[in-house]
């Protein structure tokens, strides 16, 4: 019975170096580092979107008539 107990005991003793062998060096290696690439780009300015209300303009051509109310809008043109 003493001889199983000492040769399990020795099989763990083992077991538990070579883990922390195996664990120290894993975790000591040299990671390699990201590199950080900066792209620029011009922002594009934003669409212009219309205000809300009534527009009326008469030309030479004819006459546009437009409204807008929140998501509504309504366009009317008369020419010639």
């Amino acid at each position: 019975m003493k001889r199983a107990t000492f040769i399990t005991s020795k099989f763990l003793s083992l077991t538990l170096l070579l883990s922390t062998v195996f664990f120290t060096i894993t975790s000591c290696r040299d990671e390699e580092k990201t590199k950080t690439v900066v792209i620029e780009k011009q922002a594009e300015k934003p669409k212009a979107e219309e205000a809300d209300g009534t527009s009326l303009s008469i030309g030479d051509d004819g006459v546009e008539f437009s409204t807008k109310d929140g998501d509504k809008k309504t366009e009317v043109s008369i020419k010639d």
